[in-house]
């Protein structure tokens, strides 16, 4: 598929934070094919293509990622940790603000001194996620403290709204792409890698919840669609897109748990008969961060993992295809039977390494 983009209107010169993240090697790999110059910033060099300029820095540290943004036009800005703890030491809990919103407040204002036009800013679904949503809009409020804000979504709400709140007609125009679950080729989708080392383990004995919910995924070659079409209508129509959020999926709302079924049984596995009520899980991982907290292992599942499994979290995208024209690249009955040789070869692996 063709989208109405331009190395000019995405941006002659691009730079991508989390280059060495699943979305942020994707961004790299197709601004590479669209005929950008491209620089990937992250803790480690980026490897795999000498034609990207790897510049390692901390978004953290102002000092380390500054000279990243000169001479850029549009800035990707992928890099976060995904951590879904409710319950979390105060190490870890700065360590998390410290990158998603610190470091967030660190790329605006390296955007705005080295005269960056365009930012487009790699959000989550879980911004708007605090209560059951089902077929909302992007006029959902963001999470609130009187739910359970755990620190991925308390995190990614606050670095969102400083960037839609750095909007500026006359100066650096930003925008936020809010996708759900993210698959597709590789190993580094964590929603398909998570679950196939669960499965490898021989942990996937039992369903959470009733199987009533549902919840959007994406394919990541969408989600970089997206991305695309906003900084292309960030240079073409700044008024429409600028500091505006677009939810991005495959539009096909799917149980959290189902849409695996087909995995696991294309690698010979039964499906589990047995469900687990959501209080029981809750309590379960309740005491699994608790266990956490004191030194334990990371809990299999926190509290927000279970309520993801078991409340509506689902979004309508007739906004993108408003604005931006977008169409989702695939279903996950189409793509997912094209990367089950992948999803074998990762499985085959980790149960080897076991």
């Amino acid at each position: 598929m063709e989208l109405p983009v331009t190395p000019e209107g995405v941006g002659p010169v691009c730079l991508v934070t989390g280059g060495n993240g699943y979305v942020g090697k994707h961004l790299v790999r197709r601004l590479l094919e669209l005929g950008c110059e491209v620089r990937a910033l992250d803790l480690a060099p980026f490897e795999g293509d000498s034609r990207v300029s790897s510049i390692v820095g901390d978004i953290r540290r102002m000092r380390e990622i500054g000279p990243a943004f000169e001479g850029v036009d549009t800035v990707f800005h992928t890099a976060a940790i995904i951590n879904t703890l409710t319950l979390a030491r105060p190490s870890v809990r700065r360590k998390v603000y410290g990158v998603n919103v610190s470091g967030t407040e660190n790329v605006i204002r390296a955007c705005r001194a080295a005269g960056v036009r365009r930012l487009v800013f790699t959000s989550s679904i879980t911004v708007a996620v605090d209560r059951p949503v089902r077929g909302a809009d992007e006029t959902a409020p963001y999470v609130g403290t009187d739910g359970l804000p755990d620190l991925y979504s308390q995190t990614k709400s606050r670095a969102e709204k400083l960037v839609l709140e750095a909007n500026d007609r006359d100066g650096l125009r930003t925008a936020a792409v809010r996708p759900g679950g993210v698959w597709g080729p590789g190993e580094g989708a964590m929603m398909v890698h998570d679950f196939l080392e669960h499965l490898a383990a021989g942990d996937f004995k039992a369903m959470i919840g009733s199987g009533q919910s549902v919840t959007d995924n994406v394919h990541v070659d969408s989600v970089v669609d997206v991305h695309f079409l906003v900084a292309q209508k960030l240079t073409d129509d700044p008024d429409l897109v600028g500091g505006q959020a677009y939810f991005v999926s495959d539009d096909e709302p799917t149980n959290p748990v189902l849409w695996y079924k087909p995995i696991v049984e294309g690698l010979g596995y039964s499906w589990p008969k047995v469900h687990i009520p959501r209080p029981l899980a809750y309590a379960i991982a309740y005491l699994g961060e608790v266990a956490h907290y004191f030194g334990g292992p990371f809990p299999t599942v926190t509290r927000r993992g279970v309520l993801s499994i078991c409340c509506d979290a689902s979004f309508r995208v007739d906004k993108a295809r408003a604005h931006l024209g977008y169409e989702p690249r695939t279903s996950a009955a189409e793509g997912i039977p094209k990367l089950m040789h992948e999803f074998k070869a990762t499985h085959d692996r980790l149960k080897a390494e076991r």
